[in-house]
C-alpha cells in the first residue's frame, strides 16, 4: 500500500509506509522552514511560517498518484474516491 500526507490540497509525501509518509513530509517542511507545531503550542513563539501538524492526515493512495508526485511534485490534482487519493486521470477513467 501506499500512503501520502495532506493537507487536503497539497500533497507534502508519498511514501510505501504511513511512518515513511510522515518522516518525509516533516524532511520537506523543514527542508522549506515550516515548523510543525502542535495544536496547543503558541503560535505568537514562532517565528518564521509554521503549520499545525494536526492540519495534515495520511491516507492511502494509488500507485499512479506516488509516481506522479515523485515525479513532478506535491503541487497536482488529485481526488479522493472511496478514502484513496487517486490521479485525476485514474477518477475520469472509472
Amino acid at each position: 500500500m501506499n500512503y501520502i500526507i495532506t493537507d487536503g490540497n497539497l500533497i507534502y509525501s508519498a511514501a510505501d509506509t504511513v511512518s515513511a509518509a510522515w518522516s518525509e513530509a516533516r524532511d520537506t517542511l523543514a527542508s522549506a522552514r515550516v515548523q510543525l507545531i502542535g495544536d496547543y503550542a503558541d503560535s505568537d513563539d514562532c517565528h518564521g511560517s509554521w503549520m499545525r501538524e494536526s492540519d495534515l492526515s495520511c491516507m492511502p493512495a494509488s500507485p499512479a498518484l506516488v509516481a506522479d508526485v515523485n515525479g513532478m511534485g506535491g503541487a497536482i490534482a488529485w481526488r479522493e474516491v472511496d478514502g484513496v487519493a487517486v490521479t485525476v486521470s485514474e477518477l475520469n477513467a472509472a
